[in-house]
Formats: C-alpha cells, structure tokens, sequence
C-alpha cells in the first residue's frame, strides 16, 4: 500500500505509521492518519460515511460483500470454535460478537460503536453463520482497492489517540531466554542465567536488507528544546575533559537561542512563535545557525 498517495486520497493533514512483524513473522502497518477539519466528523452520524462494520447488501454492492467475506469478517470463535486463536479462558480477547447497535454512537471512554443493524444479512465461514456483529469495522473504497484486511477506526478524544499512539510506538516483541549449566553449585546469577532476545523472521530479515521504511512521518516534526540562561544540556561521553567541552566553539548555541538572536535581527521572525518558527527558518546544525527557508521548502 502506498500510503503517501492514500493520505492524499483522504484529505489528511498528517500522517505517521510504523511497520511491525507478528510472531508468525507477517508484516502489518499501523497507521495514524489526521484529517483536515472539512473531512473530519464532528458529530457520531457522520463516522458512517467513512467506516462501516456492516455485512454489505450482496445484490447492490457485490464487490464489497465479497470483500468483507474474504477479509473483515472475524471468527468463528465462541462456542463454533472453542480453539480459535482469540480465545483465551473461552472468552474472545477481541470482544465478538460485538452487541447489536441501530446507530453509531461514543462510549463514556471516547470510543465509537459503531452501527450494527439485526437486518438479517449473514455470510457463511466454515460451519458457522456469521452476521453483523462479526464485522471487522472498514472502509469501504480501502477495501475493494486493496483487497486486504484493513481495519480503519475513528478516534478523536484523548483515550482513544492515547492508544492509537501506544501502537506506534510500542516497539517489537521481546523473548526471555534461559541458560543452564551442568554444574553441581548452587550459585544463582540471574544476570547470566536469564538473557533478552528478539526474534526476527525470515520476512522482517528481507524487509531490513531491503531498506524498505519501517516507519514513516508527514509532516516532519521537528524538537524544539528550551532552557534557562546558561543551562543549555551538552552530551559528551565520560573520558572527555569538562574544560575542552566548556571551550567548544558553538557549544553555547541553540535552536533556542538562536531563535532569539533572529528576533534581534529579523523583523520577520519577532512575527513568528517559537513553535511557528520551524515553518519559515531551517536550524542548520553544524553551523549552528538558522537559514530562510527557501520557496521549494515551504510548499
């Protein structure tokens, strides 16, 4: 999938997305994309116009319930199959069948449930007959295109871009793996006994050597650290000596400082916050110093 066209599709603002592995060692990306405010939904009716977790009408939209019954539909678990891979202690860790619901609304915890009609529409999987309430929440056009599991969800309260975040940012899976010796001592060194290991399949291996973007970012975003007079944060390792690093040139210089030193001297820049600054001017490291963005940069 090519994201950058497809958040240009959606009319977004920004986007950021992080490619993980799971342990069977397939990829999937985890997409956060914000939408200008034209294409957002102010009101729970309008998520219906951009996701759907509805069994499609099969004789109006036959492409879009082909889709759903290849790609959307989760289970069977429950009681149909007890060894599904969601159920733990005979309960589905992702919460289906989901309740019947007559129109999309948001929970006290700033999630959407989403509209989930009894309307009698059902697809068979296996020997178990699946409705509404088995419905992976998408996208329609998304779907159709790409042909592809792709759960699309809304969120715009704090909760729930909390968690949308925590996925982008939770890093890979860790394993704990632990060595014994043949030795007759009782000693316990926990630190040599137990090591921390990943495991990398054969897939992500090609993904790395193939340098393909493990994660990706639009607009950039850009730290703007900030201090006290004369207590700009310096990193040096140990073996330095403290005089050499307090007589470094530029050691002084900052982006905040500097961003100071253009209010002296530009009257463009006392118009721009700190925030906004990055917008027009480029913080050129080795120089230390802040340049005028050129035209081609602020498009």
């Amino acid at each position: 999938m090519n994201v950058r066209k497809l958040t240009k599709i959606l009319n977004s603002n920004a986007v950021l997305y992080t490619i993980e592995f799971q342990k069977r060692g397939l990829p999937h990306a985890h997409i956060l994309i914000f939408l200008k405010d034209k294409s957002k939904c102010h009101d729970p009716s309008q998520i219906d116009d951009i996701i759907c977790a509805e069994i499609p009408d099969k004789d109006e939209d036959p492409e879009a319930y082909a889709a759903v019954e290849n790609y959307m539909m989760h289970g069977p678990c429950g009681e149909a199959n007890t060894k599904s891979p969601c159920m733990i202690e005979n309960r589905c860790t992702k919460h289906f069948p989901k309740k019947y619901n007559s129109e999309t609304t948001i929970d006290e915890e700033g999630f959407p449930v989403y509209k989930r009609r009894d309307n009698g529409r059902q697809i068979k999987k296996g020997k178990a007959t699946l409705d509404n309430r088995f419905v992976v929440p998408y996208n329609r056009d998304l779907l159709v295109k790409f042909q592809a599991h792709i759960n699309v969800e809304w969120c715009n309260r704090s909760r729930s871009i909390k968690y949308l975040f925590k996925y982008i940012h939770k890093g890979v899976d860790y394993v704990v793996g632990l060595l014994k010796e043949n030795t007759s001592k009782n000693e316990t060194d926990e630190i040599k006994k137990y090591l921390e290991m990943r495991y990398i399949s054969a897939t992500e291996a090609c993904w790395r050597l193939f340098q393909f973007d493990l994660n990706y970012r639009d607009p950039p975003v850009e730290r703007l650290n900030f201090h006290l007079e004369n207590e700009q944060q310096i990193i040096f390792p140990d073996s330095t000596d403290i005089r050499n690093i307090v007589r470094k040139e530029g050691v002084k210089e900052t982006k905040f400082t500097e961003w100071m030193n253009a209010n002296k001297h530009h009257e463009e820049a006392r118009e721009l916050t700190y925030a906004d600054f990055p917008n027009r001017w480029v913080w050129k490291a080795k120089e230390k110093k802040n340049g005028k963005r050129e035209n081609k940069d602020m498009q």
